[in-house]
């Protein structure tokens, strides 16, 4: 199931309509969407917490039965088990969350909001026989197009993927396999990288003069990408590297420099005060993500052309993500069971005891008794006796 264009951009236009603003629509659908994955964002987030917490003693465990480990397996598996602890729980929601999350962004990359391509991939043969010539109905990509009206439908090309001959020509067209065409939609048609002596006008007809592979994209306008949003002058607007100094395009580089400081704050209210047994290493290598990794991720799209209205979702994302993260962890989080004050079976069939029994381990004296369970007495004033 397309979850984009069944979902998403349907609820996307009546929120458009009730406000008149795809830049609200973009707001509200990023805050319904995050409504709505809470409780798998609070089940990922409570894991991550618990085992955060628990690292210490899992360490001090490890230590203590280094040179046993079928014991320290045993131990862990007590530990996990006690304390309820699931080492996989914090992966699963988030991949449940990832599909709906892709969908949401798969939204505003396309129509309304940016120019959309539908790719034809045209194989051009020197000497073509009848038996490789072929030509596939439709193309296997698509595009959705949502009208000036609201009403959405679902473009495909025809033909899709061919073969031809030197010299042959395609009229390539399109049409809707789901809703109306609309009379307005005119598509632009253009060829992608090397041409091979390839020309395509603006009605779709296609010459190829050369053998080679080309393709050409019909590219599916969208309506709203030229739409502004308060400092934003156009929500479809792609700029990157340079360009983004440029006056005209300040609003975008705003975005993502708001993008990188949310993105910051996030991760921030993700980490825990340390524990104070903690590892010093581990502590100072996740300071070390929590500086670089908002500062690299921002520095990456400083590169990837998206459109203003990706970094405006994006951003709202982070301000919920970071409000939600907060919520969670104002609870703290459940004192965790120490296994190692509980006995455990040895190897030999004994008592392995703690620490706390062990004081002959820890270079300390050992007091021996005898069977009956008494203390042995000294036998220091006989001695002093027979010196007299």
């Amino acid at each position: 199931m397309d979850i984009t264009y069944s979902f998403m951009i349907p609820i996307m236009e009546a929120i458009y309509k009730a406000c008149h603003s795809y830049g609200w629509a973009i707001i509200l659908l990023t805050v319904l969407v995050r409504i709505l994955v809470y409780p798998l964002v609070a089940s990922s987030t409570r894991s991550m917490q618990r085992m955060s917490q628990m690292q210490p003693q899992l360490k001090i465990i490890q230590e203590r039965y280094k040179n046993e480990p079928e014991v320290f397996q045993r131990k862990a598996m007590e530990f996990y088990q006690k304390n309820k602890i699931n080492p996989m729980g914090g992966c699963l929601p988030t991949l449940v969350q990832l599909p709906i999350l892709f969908a949401l962004f798969a939204t505003f990359t396309g129509p309304p909001f940016g120019d959309k391509a539908i790719p034809v991939k045209v194989k051009v043969e020197a000497k073509a026989t009848t038996a490789n010539l072929h030509r596939n109905e439709v193309s296997s990509g698509n595009s959705p197009y949502v009208g000036k009206d609201g009403k959405l439908c679902k473009i495909v090309v025809f033909p899709g993927d061919s073969t031809v001959a030197a010299g042959d020509s395609i009229d390539l067209g399109i049409r809707a396999v789901d809703g109306s065409l609309p009379p307005e939609l005119k598509p632009q048609w253009k060829i992608q990288g090397k041409a091979h002596g390839a020309t395509v006008d603006e009605n779709g007809h296609a010459v190829f003069a050369e053998p080679g592979e080309v393709v050409v994209n019909a590219v599916i306008p969208g309506i709203a990408k030229h739409d502004s949003f308060y400092f934003i002058n156009s929500l479809g607007k792609v700029a990157t590297g340079l360009d983004l100094f440029k006056p005209d395009n300040w609003d975008v580089l705003g975005m993502i420099i708001l993008f990188g400081v949310t993105m910051f704050l996030s991760q921030k209210l993700m980490v825990q005060p340390p524990a104070p047994n903690a590892d010093p290493e581990q502590l100072l290598i996740q300071q070390q993500t929590q500086r670089t990794m908002p500062i690299a991720v921002t520095g990456m799209f400083f590169f990837i052309p998206l459109p203003a209205g990706v970094f405006l979702y994006m951003v709202v994302s982070n301000v919920i993500q970071s409000l939600q993260t907060w919520f969670i962890m104002r609870t703290p989080a459940a004192t965790l069971i120490d296994v190692l004050a509980e006995s455990l079976p040895a190897a030999g069939g004994g008592t392995h005891k703690g620490p706390e029994k062990e004081s002959s381990a820890n270079g300390g004296s050992e007091t021996k008794k005898p069977e009956d369970g008494s203390p042995k007495k000294s036998s220091g004033k006989r001695k002093s006796k027979k010196k007299k």
